[in-house]
């Protein structure tokens, strides 16, 4: 096979009908993933290619700077990482297919179909995208794959992804393609929720404003890195932390990264979210991603009751607002009340 054979199969199999899924399937599973990695081990020069481990894909793959952007796709570990997480997620789906088409009466039948197919073939066709940009800046060979992809979500997109989730793909209040990205933003923030529901950590109460000043994540981050040797993280927490900055140009600028990025980080964040591990008065926790000793809890609270931090182009825009209106003097800031009891973790004692 080529990539010519690759489109080809592709293009047969481009209705979402049953049939076209089941066979859609069978070609992702028995030879369109193979011939990718083959292809893959074809352009480093090498005989076989490997998947990568989840924290090492995650830890090669994701881009958090323009800088990350810039120079990760200049190496081979950066398509290596993008394969693994291409394959994972097509097995899911394939894993998926075999389920649904074992079940004599599926529920919601149709829409199944075209979630499954929708979904497969776009990581498929995304497998020549991500290989013409392997043969552009690893070979030095523009257009060899012939693969093209928007790096820019529109806004509009955005809107409609958020439309979908609202009322549902399916229900006849939006439209029913697929918003693949839009659930980036979710995902950044139930990572931001995760962290801070662990130590009840939100913002500081204005008692002059009677306002609410947030507390910056990255400060957060800063807080517990410290304290790390004594914190429990189902996940690796430098890992956590560089989904979450990999998360951030999607919200601020759009950005979209390759389409299986956001299954595989959901994946691999789930048991930060639900762990399943015996909590040490036995039974369960939802909340046993993060567990910690009760006084590394309250030596993380207590390092923000002292009084903030300034943030330098805060103080710079007030000194530049205080040449033309005095300011009033600043009142005195309360850390927001938290419960041991009820924090987002698991103590160890």
């Amino acid at each position: 096979m080529n990539e010519d054979d690759y489109k080809g199969a592709l293009n047969r199999w481009r209705n979402a009908d049953r049939q076209n899924l089941a066979d859609l399937a069978q070609w992702a599973e028995q030879d369109a993933l193979p011939w990718l990695w083959k292809e893959f081990a074809g352009i480093l020069g090498q005989k076989n290619a490997r998947s990568l481990q989840p924290a090492e894909a995650i830890r090669m793959g994701l881009q958090t700077t323009p800088a990350d952007r810039e120079k990760m796709p200049l190496k081979p570990s950066f398509y290596q990482a993008h394969l693994s997480m291409l394959d994972s997620e097509a097995k899911k789906y394939i894993r998926a297919v075999a389920r649904f088409m074992a079940e004599p009466t599926p529920f919601a039948g149709n829409a199944a179909i075209y979630n499954l197919h929708g979904g497969l073939i776009s990581l498929m066709d995304h497998g020549i995208i991500l290989f013409e940009q392997a043969g552009q800046c690893l070979l030095n060979l523009p257009g060899a794959y012939g693969g093209w992809r928007r790096t820019q979500e529109h806004p509009f997109e955005i809107f409609k992804g958020a439309e979908q989730i609202i009322y549902g793909r399916f229900s006849g209040l939006t439209h029913d393609d697929r918003a693949p990205f839009t659930p980036v933003a979710v995902l950044r923030t139930a990572v931001e929720n995760r962290l801070r529901s662990a130590f009840g950590i939100y913002g500081y109460y204005d008692t002059r404003t009677n306002g609410i000043r947030p507390i910056d994540l990255g400060q957060l981050i800063e807080a517990i890195t410290p304290h790390l040797p004594k914190i429990e993280f189902a996940v690796d927490f430098h890992d956590v932390v560089k989904i979450y900055r990999w998360s951030n140009p999607y919200l601020h600028a759009g950005w979209r990264d390759f389409v299986w990025v956001p299954g595989y980080a959901l994946e691999f964040l789930h048991p930060l979210f639900a762990d399943n591990r015996p909590t040490p008065g036995g039974g369960w926790s939802l909340d046993g991603g993060v567990r910690m000793p009760r006084e590394t809890w309250r030596e993380i609270r207590r390092s923000f009751e002292q009084t903030p931090r300034p943030n330098l182009f805060v103080e710079l825009w007030r000194a530049i607002i205080g040449v033309f209106k005095r300011r009033r003097g600043r009142g005195a800031l309360q850390l927001n009340w938290a419960d041991e009891q009820s924090s987002a973790c698991v103590f160890l004692d």
